[in-house]
């Protein structure tokens, strides 16, 4: 088996896989590849480039780009001088962007040609003078100034600054903004380390994958959810620099793509939310595809239906895990195993906490309940973001007095040390005097083979306060 080594962040793997074998092929996408030692290479001359546009540690770079092998350049050039990576969905519209731009105030925007509304050109000119002192860069054109690939070409001979910007860098600086809606819909800037990303990745690595597949070696893994939510970022293309795995880049994610690569590539494990999954499973053709090399799907996100596990089960992968975790308190906090029952699962069961992770049940008031006790979700761990980015209010509501992540999830915890998930805290209806967790009445609809997605909210309500609606 290949070992991997900890480190405490991404760009020491690339350092370390390129110098194991550099010819080894780390990014595909298309056809267009990238090896080992390139990733090593390329990344330092991104580096370098942006130390002579004057970013440093603690500046922001946003990124509006796909799951694609320039995404990953940056993200790991922006790691090795210490910037802050803020990586913005390539869908958002202007008014998402002047929201997520005033709060980050990034040095430099790097972007693919058709992010924003009308393009990437037509969209900065539209944000105004008052970002006219954020440049951009552009993939594959300079129209707004040197290209990415003229970043790429430059070299400055910058070394010796680089070699200083990577090790004085401290794990627990911040090296990635994440904005996360919870349950409120006011986006939140999660600021991850680099060691709370790096070690989350580990995990999936020798603890998810490495468990419950064969192994042949490094092996090869679909990257296709989002670069700007965690699942995207630290769970797929993070996973793959740690593990030294062959990356194959999905610019979006395509049911159809992901299982003719699967079977093509035949790979030996397949990762998603529950509604990819669904989606999957109504494909009356699904079963025109070879999936017999795939052994273990992670189906994570939110709660998994019994039907859905079921089959998953019968016509993707015979193991089949799901986890729970956040964005602040760590992608996967707890897992479950293959061997499960399906029925405990779909009833909220999240599994048990990862090694290093803390988890213990408190009530509105902090005291900390015992097994069986329903109450807020807290964590603590290196898997936690330890504050928000440049959110005071945030850092006082969102942490326990000792420094716990607040999940803002309503759970318990078994006497085996298994959690269950409820609901969120926040996202509650009141019906009169009658609490509602949307998620119970989500879970009965969703027992009905016709409903493939359901969701409960709450619509006020003059003499109830709250009416329950059903989608």
């Amino acid at each position: 088996m290949t070992m991997v080594p900890v480190f405490n962040s991404y760009w020491q793997y690339v350092e370390h896989w390129s110098q194991i074998d550099p010819d080894y092929p780390s990014l595909r996408e298309g056809s267009r590849v990238v090896t080992s030692g390139e990733l090593h290479e390329l990344t330092d001359r991104l580096a370098k480039a942006f130390l002579e546009m004057g970013i440093g540690g603690g500046d922001r770079i946003v990124s509006i780009l796909p799951s694609s092998i320039d995404y990953v350049l940056t993200l790991v050039a922006a790691g090795k001088i210490n910037a802050i990576l803020v990586p913005l969905d390539v869908k958002f519209r202007l008014a998402d962007l002047r929201r997520f731009l005033s709060h980050a105030r990034p040095e430099v925007i790097i972007a693919q040609p058709d992010a924003g509304e009308g393009g990437i050109a037509v969209t900065v000119e539209a944000l105004g003078a008052e970002y006219a002192d954020i440049r951009t860069v552009v993939v594959g054109s300079d129209e707004l100034g040197p290209s990415f690939e003229d970043l790429l070409a430059e070299n400055p001979p910058l070394d010796r600054e680089l070699e200083e910007a990577k090790w004085t860098q401290d794990p627990h600086d911040g090296a990635l903004v994440v904005f996360t809606g919870g349950t409120t819909g006011v986006p939140k800037a999660a600021l991850l380390s680099h060691r709370n990303m790096a070690f989350m990745s580990y995990l999936d690595v020798v603890y998810m994958m490495r468990r419950f597949i064969e192994d042949k070696g490094r092996g090869r893994m679909i990257a296709p959810l989002p670069p700007s939510h965690v699942g995207g970022t630290v769970e797929f293309i993070g996973s793959g620099l740690v593990g030294g795995s062959e990356m194959i880049l999905m610019n979006s994610w395509s049911p159809h793509e992901v299982l003719s690569i699967t079977e093509q590539e035949k790979l030996q494990w397949m990762g998603g939310v529950p509604t990819m999954y669904a989606i999957i499973l109504a494909m009356e053709n699904l079963g025109d595809y070879d999936l017999s090399s795939v052994e273990l799907a992670i189906c994570s996100g939110e709660k998994v239906p019994l039907e859905l596990l079921e089959g998953i089960r019968a016509k993707i992968a015979p193991n089949v895990i799901s986890g729970y975790g956040s964005t602040e308190a760590g992608a996967e906090l707890t897992l479950t195993e293959p061997g499960d029952d399906f029925a405990k699962i779909a009833d909220g069961y999240g599994g048990k906490p990862l090694p290093t992770v803390q988890i213990r049940i408190e009530d509105d008031n902090g005291t900390h309940l015992p097994s069986g006790e329903v109450g807020e979700i807290t964590t603590s761990g290196p898997l936690g973001i330890r504050s928000y980015f440049n959110m005071p209010e945030e850092d006082r509501e969102g942490f326990t007095a000792d420094g716990w992540v607040k999940t803002g999830d309503l759970g318990y915890l078994d006497e085996d040390g298994g959690l269950f998930i409820i609901g969120r805290k926040k996202h509650i209806i009141r019906v009169g005097s009658y609490t509602v967790v949307p998620a119970e009445v989500e879970e009965i609809v969703l027992q009905d083979p016709a409903v493939a997605v359901a969701a409960a909210i709450g619509v006020p309500d003059p003499i109830f306060v709250e009416q329950l609606w059903l989608f």
